[in-house]
C-alpha cells in the first residue's frame, strides 16, 4: 500500500504555541529516546561509543531503537503470541479456545470488506486474553488488505485530551490515513467540540477510500475525550466502512469509562475463562508435551485466565518441576511454585541492586521505559543500565516490543508499584515531573503526574495547575475541574488566592456536570471575609455556570454578587445583567423586577462602557417590550442589542442577541428574515468555531421550522441540539427547547415512542424551578392529554395559564406561539370551559389590536374569535391570514375548524393536503375519519409523502443524500449547507432508515442506479 503524507496538524488546541510542536511532544513522550526527545542526545552518544554492550539488550539494533515511532504498532507487550522461554529458544503458541469469539470476529471483518462497518468491545478480567484476541483480529484484518491502526489507553496519560486517539494516529501514520489536519481559528471554549468534529472528517476522508479497522486496546485507561469520541463515532460513523474493535477491563473504572462500555453495550463481547480442553491445549503449547493429569489438576489454579497459566507453568518449569518424557509433561512435586504465589517480588530478588532500583523507578514513572530518564534519576551513566536492563528483560519482567522497552504487561507493572512504599513511589513521581518539565513537557502533559505528587503551600504546582485547567477546559472539563480542584486544595493557607481560584473555576465545574460541587465550593469561598471585588467574582462565576442548568440560581447569585458595595463599574454591569436576564426567564413576579432594575443596570452598563452588559440588558428590555405588546419596540432593542455586540467576541459575551432577535422575526411571522438570521449566525459560528453558539442556533433552527410546519426538518434540528451535549454537556435551555420541539413533532406525526418520550419530558419540565420552564412542559402535557382524549387532564394541566395573561411572561411555552391560543381556545371548549376560552379569545385579539399590522396575530385572533362563537367566516379568515404569516400547520387546522363547523368537504381537503405534505400523519387521520364521519366514501389521492423509499426523503434528506453519494464527509456537507455536523448525521440516519440502506456504499449504489435509469425527478 502506498505510503501516505506524514501527520500534519495545526495549533494551539492545548494551549500551546502551535500544534504539530506538540504532537512531537506527543510521540516523545510515549518514546522518549526520540531525536529530540529528552533522552535521546547522550543514549545515541552512549550507544555508538560501545555498540556490543548495546547489543547485548536484545533488541535488533540502537537505531531501530531510537528511531520514532514510524512502525506499525501491533500490539503492547501482552498482545502478541505467548512465548514459552527454553534455554535460549522460544516458541510462538497459536490461540486456544477462543474459535466463537474469533468467528465472530472474521464475520465482523467480511462485513467490513463489503462496506459495512460496526464495534466489538472485548471486555473480561485482567489477563484473560483481551490483548492477545485482538491481536489475533489485527493480524486477520492485515492478512485480508484491510487498513488497520492500532492503539491502546495509557494509565499515565488519562489526563490529556483525545492522547489516545491521537497516539494511535501517530504509530501507524504514513500507512493508514491521510494527513490529519484542524482548523486553528476555533475559539478556547469550543476546541474539544471542532477537534472531535476533525477527527471524525478526517475518519470519513480515510473509509472513503477504504475500509478501515480502529484497533484500540485497555479503554479503561483511555483519556476522557478519547471515551466520548469512541462513545459517539462509532455511531455517527456507522454508514461508513469503519470497525472498532475495542477492549476493556472489567472491574472498577472511571464515571466516562463507564459511561462508554455502557454506551457500546450493544456490542459486547465477553471472555470467559478458558476452558478444560482449551488449557490442555495451551499447555501443550507452552510445554511442547501432554500435560499429564497432576499437572491439570494444579494449572486448573489459573482459572482459565491465560496469562496466569503461563505464569504457572513458567515458575513450575523454573524451579525444576516439571518432567518431559515420551511426549508427556508430568508434574513433581506438590504446590503452586513460589513464582506464582509472589512472582513479582520473587524475581525482583533475583536481579542486581541496580536492576531493581530500575525497575522501581520504571514502574513510578510509566509504561514506556525512557533509559535517559531512568538513568538521569539514579545518578548513573546511560552504558551502566544495559547490564541491569538485560536482566530485566530475561527475568520477563521488561519486554522489547516494536523497538520500544516496556513492561511485560501492565499488570507487571501494576505489581511492581505495589512493592513499592506509598512515599517512596509519591518522591518518585514528584522528581519525575520536575525532570519532564526541566526538558520540555508541557504543563498539560504533566498535569495529573503534578497534581498527585504537589504538597500544600506549593505555589509553583498552583500556578501550574491553573494553567492546565484553563488549556484542559475547552477539551475536557472534568479534567479541568480536577486540575482545579487541586490547585483549590493546595491554596488552603490562602483564602484570597483559594477564593480567586474557586471564581475562575466555577464555569469549568459546571460544564463537567458538576453543578452541586461548583455551588458547594462557591459558598466555601463566600463564607470567608472576602474583598468585595473578589466576593463579587466567585458570584459571577457561580451566576455564569447556574445559567446553564438554572436560571433562579444564577438569579440568586447574581443578585448577591449585586449587592456588594463599592464594585468595579464593569463587575457590577456584569452582575446586574446576569440578574435581569436570569429575572425574566424564570416567572412573571421576577420579570416585573427585572423590569425595575433595568434603567439603572443600562446607565451601569453605559458608564462602565462594557457592551455584553449592555447587549444583554437590551435583550431584556426587547422581551419586556414584546411581552407588553409593544412589537415594534421590541424589534428595535433587539436589533440594538445585536449591534452592541457586533466587535465583541462569543467567548466574551454572557447573552447573543441576535439568538432572540431570530426568535422574534419566527413569532411575527417573518420566517424568511429569522431564518436568514439563523442562516447567517450558522455562518459566523462555522467560521469562528463556535459550537455553543452553534448549539444555539440549531435551537432557534428547530423552534422556526416546527412553526412553519417543515416537521421532518424540526426533528432533524432538535436531535442534532441533543446531540451536541455529548461534547459540550448539558444546554439548560438548548436542551428544554429542542425536547419540547420534538414532543410537538411527535404529537403531530403520532410517532408512539416519540409521544411516550413527550410525556416524560414534559413532567420533568413541570419539575422546574422556572415557571416557564414548567408552563412548557404543562403545556405540552396538556397537548398529548388532548390527544387521547383525556380532557380532565388537559384542564388540570392548562388552570395556571390565564393568570399569566397580561403579565411580562408567557402564557404557554417560550418562544411563545400567538398559533397557541387558538389550540387552548379548541382544547377548553372540548372540555366545556367556555369562560376560560373566552379569556385565551381576548388576549389574542388585545394582541392584534395593539400590532395590527402583524398578520399572524390577526390570524390566531380571528382564528381564537371563531372558534369561540361557532363562526366559520372568521375561521376562513384566519386560514386567509395564516397562509401570509407563512403558517402552513396552524392554517390546516383553522381549515379543518372552518370545514368542521360547515360539514364541508372543500376546507377539510385543503387541510388534509397541508397535513399530508407536512408530515403531520395524526393530523391528517384525524380529519380523514372527519370525512368518513360525513359521508365521503371516496377521499382524493394522498399528497402526502409515502412512509419509505426515495419519494419519502424531504428535501433537506435530498440535499445531503445527493452530496453524500458524490464522496464527500459530513462535516464538508456541513459547510456547504451551512448546518451542524450532527444535523448532517440526523438527516443522513433519518434517510437510510426510509431507504432501507445501512451503509454510504449501499446509498451511491442506489443513487447511481437511479441517475441511470433517468429517475430523477427530485
Amino acid at each position: 500500500m502506498p505510503g501516505t503524507p506524514a501527520l500534519v496538524a495545526h495549533s494551539s488546541w492545548l494551549g500551546v504555541s502551535t500544534w504539530q510542536p506538540w504532537m512531537d511532544q506527543f510521540a516523545t513522550r510515549h518514546n522518549p529516546l526520540a531525536p529530540g526527545g529528552p533522552g535521546e542526545p547522550a543514549a545515541v552518544a552512549e550507544a555508538r561509543a560501545n555498540p556490543q554492550a548495546v547489543a547485548g539488550i536484545g533488541i535488533d539494533a540502537v537505531p531501530e531503537h531510537y528511531a520514532p515511532r514510524n512502525r506499525r504498532t501491533t500490539s503492547r507487550g501482552s498482545g502478541g503470541p505467548m512465548i514459552m522461554h527454553d534455554t535460549g529458544t522460544s516458541r510462538i503458541v497459536p490461540l486456544r479456545g477462543r474459535d466463537a469469539e474469533l468467528a465472530a470476529l472474521t464475520e465482523q471483518l467480511a462485513t467490513l470488506a463489503s462496506g459495512t462497518g460496526g464495534a466489538v468491545l472485548i471486555q473480561g478480567v485482567p489477563g484473560i486474553g483481551k490483548s492477545r484476541l485482538l491481536a489475533e483480529a489485527h493480524r486477520r484484518a492485515e492478512a485480508a488488505g484491510l487498513r488497520v491502526l492500532n492503539g491502546s489507553g495509557d494509565p499515565e496519560a488519562r489526563i490529556i485530551p483525545f492522547g489516545s486517539l491521537l497516539d494511535l494516529f501517530l504509530s501507524t501514520a504514513g500507512s493508514a490515513l491521510p494527513a490529519f489536519t484542524t482548523d486553528d481559528n476555533a475559539p478556547t471554549a469550543s476546541r474539544g467540540y471542532w477537534l472531535l468534529q476533525d477527527i471524525q472528517e478526517h475518519l470519513e476522508r480515510a473509509a472513503l477510500s477504504a475500509p478501515l479497522v480502529i484497533v484500540l486496546d485497555d479503554l479503561q485507561w483511555c483519556d476522557e475525550s478519547t471515551l466520548l469520541a469512541l462513545r459517539t463515532l462509532p455511531a455517527r460513523l456507522s454508514s461508513y466502512p469503519i470497525l472498532w474493535l475495542l477492549a476493556a477491563r472489567t472491574g472498577p473504572s472511571s464515571p466516562a469509562a463507564r459511561a462508554t462500555v455502557a454506551a457500546l453495550n450493544d456490542h459486547l463481547l465477553v471472555l470467559a475463562p478458558l476452558s478444560g480442553d482449551a488449557v490442555a491445549a495451551m499447555s501443550r503449547d507452552l510445554l511442547g508435551s501432554a500435560p499429564d493429569a497432576d499437572l491439570l489438576r494444579l494449572v486448573s489454579k489459573a482459572e482459565g485466565r491465560p496469562l496466569l497459566l503461563a505464569e504457572l507453568l513458567e515458575g513450575l518449569r523454573d524451579e525444576g518441576r516439571i518432567e518431559i518424557a515420551d511426549d508427556v509433561a508430568r508434574l513433581t512435586g506438590t504446590g503452586l511454585p513460589r513464582r506464582f504465589h509472589s512472582s513479582i517480588r520473587h524475581r525482583l530478588d533475583q536481579v542486581s541492586p541496580l536492576a531493581r532500583q530500575i525497575a522501581d523507578v520504571a514502574a513510578a514513572l510509566g509504561r514506556v521505559i525512557s533509559v535517559d530518564q531512568v538513568a538521569e534519576l539514579v545518578a548513573q551513566p546511560p552504558a551502566a543500565l544495559l547490564k541491569p536492563l538485560d536482566e530485566l528483560l530475561s527475568a520477563d519482567l521488561l519486554a522489547e516490543t516494536d523497538g520500544r522497552l516496556t513492561f511485560r504487561h501492565d499488570l507487571v507493572r501494576e505489581a511492581v508499584q505495589a512493592t513499592l512504599s506509598p512515599s517512596l513511589r509519591l518522591a518518585l513521581r514528584r522528581q519525575a515531573v520536575q525532570q519532564r518539565l526541566r526538558h520540555g513537557a508541557s504543563v498539560v502533559q504533566v498535569a495529573a503526574e503534578l497534581a498527585e505528587t504537589a504538597e500544600p503551600g506549593d505555589q509553583h504546582a498552583v500556578s501550574m495547575l491553573r494553567q492546565a485547567s484553563r488549556e484542559l477546559a475547552a477539551t475536557s472539563p472534568s479534567a479541568a475541574a480536577a486540575m482545579s480542584r487541586r490547585a483549590i486544595e493546595l491554596a488552603s493557607a490562602d483564602p484570597l488566592q483559594q477564593a480567586a481560584i474557586i471564581a475562575e473555576s466555577l464555569p469549568r465545574f459546571s460544564q463537567a456536570g458538576l453543578a452541586a460541587e461548583a455551588a458547594a465550593l462557591a459558598d466555601t469561598a463566600l463564607r470567608q471575609r472576602l474583598p468585595a471585588e473578589i466576593e463579587a467574582q466567585v458570584s459571577l462565576g457561580l451566576a455564569l455556570a447556574a445559567n446553564q442548568h438554572s436560571f433562579p440560581d444564577a438569579a440568586r447569585a447574581a443578585r448577591a454578587g449585586a449587592a456588594l458595595p463599592g464594585l468595579p463599574e464593569q463587575v457590577r454591569a456584569q452582575l446586574l445583567a446576569m440578574l435581569a436576564f436570569n429575572l425574566i426567564l424564570i416567572d412573571a413576579d421576577e420579570a416585573e423586577e427585572a423590569e425595575r432594575l433595568l434603567p439603572e443596570a443600562l446607565r451601569v452598563a453605559e458608564r462602565a462602557g462594557d457592551a455584553p452588559a449592555t447587549a444583554t440588558l437590551l435583550t431584556v428590555a426587547s422581551l419586556l417590550a414584546y411581552y407588553r405588546f409593544d412589537v415594534p419596540q421590541a424589534l428595535d432593542l433587539a436589533e440594538r442589542a445585536a449591534h452592541a455586540v457586533d466587535d465583541v467576541p462569543h467567548s466574551a459575551a454572557l447573552w447573543t442577541p441576535g439568538i432572540w432577535q431570530s426568535v422574534l422575526l419566527s413569532m411575527i411571522g417573518c420566517v424568511d428574515d429569522a431564518l436568514a438570521e439563523a442562516a447567517a449566525g450558522v455562518r459566523s459560528a462555522q467560521h469562528s468555531g463556535q459550537a455553543a453558539l452553534l448549539r444555539m442556533w440549531g435551537m432557534v433552527r428547530c423552534r422556526i421550522y416546527l412553526d412553519t410546519g417543515r416537521l421532518a426538518d424540526a426533528r432533524a434540528e432538535a436531535e442534532a441540539v441533543l446531540a451536541m451535549a455529548d461534547e459540550l454537556g448539558p444546554g439548560n435551555f438548548d436542551d428544554v427547547t429542542a425536547r419540547y420541539v420534538l414532543g410537538r413533532v411527535a404529537l403531530h406525526t403520532g410517532d408512539e415512542t416519540g409521544l411516550t418520550q413527550a410525556r416524560e419530558v414534559a413532567g420533568v419540565m413541570m419539575g422546574a424551578e422556572a415557571g416557564e420552564i414548567r408552563r412548557a412542559g404543562a403545556w405540552l402535557a396538556a397537548q398529548a392529554a388532548a390527544a387521547t382524549g383525556d380532557h380532565a387532564g388537559m384542564a388540570a394541566l392548562t388552570a395556571k395559564a390565564e393568570q399569566t395573561y397580561f403579565r411580562p411572561t408567557p402564557v404557554l411555552p417560550f418562544p411563545p406561539d400567538p398559533a397557541d391560543e387558538p389550540a387552548l381556545v379548541r382544547m377548553v371548549l372540548q372540555a366545556g370551559l367556555v369562560e376560560r376560552a373566552a379569556r385565551a379569545a381576548e388576549f389574542a385579539e388585545i394582541r392584534y389590536r395593539r400590532n395590527p399590522d402583524i398578520p399572524v396575530f390577526g390570524a390566531a385572533a380571528a382564528h381564537a374569535r371563531g372558534l369561540l362563537d361557532g363562526d366559520p367566516g372568521l375561521l376562513g379568515e384566519a386560514a386567509r391570514r395564516y397562509a401570509e404569516a407563512s403558517r402552513p400547520l396552524a392554517r390546516a387546522a383553522a381549515l379543518e375548524d372552518a370545514g368542521a363547523a360547515l360539514r364541508e368537504r372543500s376546507s377539510l381537503d385543503e387541510a388534509l393536503a397541508l397535513y399530508e405534505e407536512a408530515g403531520a400523519a395524526r393530523d391528517a387521520e384525524r380529519v380523514v375519519a372527519l370525512l368518513k364521519s360525513m359521508g365521503a366514501r371516496r377521499l382524493r389521492p394522498s399528497a402526502g409523502r409515502p412512509a419509505s423509499g426515495w419519494d419519502s426523503l424531504t428535501a433537506s434528506e435530498l440535499q445531503v443524500v445527493r452530496l453524500v453519494a458524490g464522496g464527500i464527509t459530513n462535516r464538508q456537507v456541513a459547510d456547504r449547507l451551512f448546518l451542524s455536523p450532527h444535523t448532517v448525521s440526523t438527516h443522513l440516519r433519518h434517510a437510510f432508515t426510509k431507504l432501507g440502506i445501512n451503509s454510504r456504499v449501499a446509498l451511491t449504489r442506489l443513487v447511481l442506479t437511479r441517475d441511470q435509469d433517468g429517475d430523477d425527478e427530485d
